[in-house]
């Protein structure tokens, strides 16, 4: 009997050791995966401007040295964009985006995306749960309007555009019609379902026990 609980003791203390951990490993995670963005994609053209001058930096500190330049760039953009100055040069680029072919829907897109998301959700309508990817499993999706009516007159029922979002990355995702009496809308807010598609489904909702009844009736 002894043994049973110093087994139970320690397979208990190890998965709490896992939740308190799992935060700061997953926060880690994505920061790398930043660093590593940002580095690769800049530091390439601070080692020509390093060269150009003569100046000797050892790669680790121009990572970190590249890091530091893009939140100060970040900075100084989004201040820049604040005056009219800055609004009236970044109307310009989208323009300049626009006439091109291919990059201005891929751009158009993009902005789209972000722009929900910066917004606090704001063009997302509510939360709802759908079978997704199939008939036995369910996905968190974020109803973004009515179907446009040259595709409700196909389906001959009321549906939803909902938006199925990746996890960690909520940026990505897929979009998908569903009729609306197969969208399970829970009461949760729309800031709680990205924090729960950010958090890889760790976060508990605030109305958790409704959001399971509602579920259960569902089944």
């Amino acid at each position: 009997m002894k043994e049973g609980k110093n087994d139970h003791f320690v397979k208990h203390t190890v998965i709490t050791g896992l939740v308190a951990m799992l935060p700061l490993v997953i926060t880690i995670y994505i920061l790398k995966i930043l660093y590593n963005l940002i580095v690769s994609n800049l530091m390439p053209f601070f080692v020509k401007i390093a060269g150009i001058y003569q100046i000797e930096v050892s790669e680790t500190r121009m990572g970190i040295i590249t890091v530091i330049l893009f939140i100060i760039i970040t900075f100084m953009v989004g201040l820049l964009t604040r005056l009219y100055v800055g609004r009236f040069l970044l109307n310009l680029l989208e323009k300049t985006v626009a006439n091109i072919p291919l990059a201005n829907t891929i751009y158009n897109a993009i902005k789209q995306m972000i722009d929900s998301f910066n917004s606090s959700g704001n063009n997302f309508k509510k939360v709802v749960l759908v079978n997704f990817p199939s008939d036995s499993s369910y996905c968190l999706g974020f109803v973004v309007k009515d179907t446009q009516p040259v595709i409700a007159k196909e389906l001959k029922e009321a549906s939803y555009n909902v938006f199925i979002p990746t996890a960690p990355n909520p940026t990505s995702g897929f979009v998908a019609i569903f009729p609306v009496i197969k969208c399970v809308e829970i009461n949760i807010s729309v800031e709680e379902g990205i924090k729960f598609i950010l958090s890889v489904g760790i976060i508990n909702f605030k109305n958790d026990e409704e959001a399971r009844t509602q579920l259960e009736k569902k089944k």
